[in-house]
């Protein structure tokens, strides 16, 4: 190999190197460039900033309309990434997003890089759905007998179904589909997402059972390279919280035309 081969070589690992570097580079992190609050929102507000999320369903589309409205609020734009849940996790953990849109609380026991934004976003109500009319709920101890099918990356199912027979999927259609065919006996989801994602002419044996197994509250989000923007969301969203206008935009969202997702 000669001298000039070895160059041109050379370069081109230099370029690929620095093409991956970039696109994993994403998060904005503008703790370095700025000691005072104008400089740092002036940082931000000349980025993109990325949340990533559960793949599109009226959950994760109505409290992304709520952050979408607090970041504006500070001049910043957002995107957002819709992923398979444990995916997103990683994902926004490891920096290549800066911030997940919404979890439960406690997941920065586990996910080190993720802090909260100590402003409950929702409270959310898991629901069980079935064919049967046979299944009583009494919290998740009650559903040991059962097979029980849920998203992969719905950490508080995870936790709370270990030793359970259990069934993952990346898409609700899935989920109910294995339910009409009996290959699972319950379905675990978010009242609003189940609601939206039952087609009642596919779906028409599908009901949810009452009452919910369980009531949380979920938060937002940002990578710790972000943490110079928690006082000034958290402000945001208290004051979105106070106005009610928070709560405007979960009734807006659960009274649009959602279809179903398939």
């Amino acid at each position: 190999m000669n001298l000039v081969t070895k160059l041109v070589i050379s370069i081109l690992f230099l370029l690929i190197t620095s093409l991956s570097y970039a696109s994993n580079a994403v998060t904005v992190n503008c703790t370095d460039k700025a000691s005072n609050l104008k400089k740092i929102l002036s940082c931000y507000q000349e980025k993109t900033f990325i949340i990533s999320t559960f793949k599109k369903y009226p959950l994760s589309l109505t409290v992304a309309e709520i952050i979408k409205s607090a970041y504006s609020k500070l001049g910043m734009q957002v995107e957002i990434r819709y992923l398979p849940g444990k995916r997103s996790l990683h994902y926004s953990n490891s920096g290549h997003a800066d911030a997940e849109l919404f979890r439960i609380k406690g997941i920065g026991n586990k996910f080190h890089n993720l802090i909260p934004i100590p402003v409950v976003l929702m409270e959310i109500e898991t629901i069980a759905y079935a064919k049967r009319n046979d299944i009583a709920i009494n919290g998740w101890a009650s559903l040991k007998p059962y097979k029980i099918g849920f998203l992969r990356g719905f950490k508080k199912a995870e936790i709370n179904t270990r030793g359970m027979q259990v069934y993952f999927a990346e898409q609700m259609s899935s989920l109910f589909a294995l339910l009409v065919k009996g290959r699972v006996d319950l379905v675990i989801e978010s009242r609003l997402g189940g609601k939206y994602s039952l087609d009642p002419e596919v779906h028409i044996e599908i009901k949810p059972l009452d009452p919910p197994i369980e009531k949380f509250e979920v938060f937002h989000y940002l990578h710790r390279t972000n943490k110079s923007l928690v006082a000034e969301l958290t402000k945001v969203l208290l004051q979105m919280e106070a106005s009610g206008e928070i709560r405007n935009i979960i009734e807006t969202m659960i009274e649009g035309d959602f279809k179903p997702l398939l």
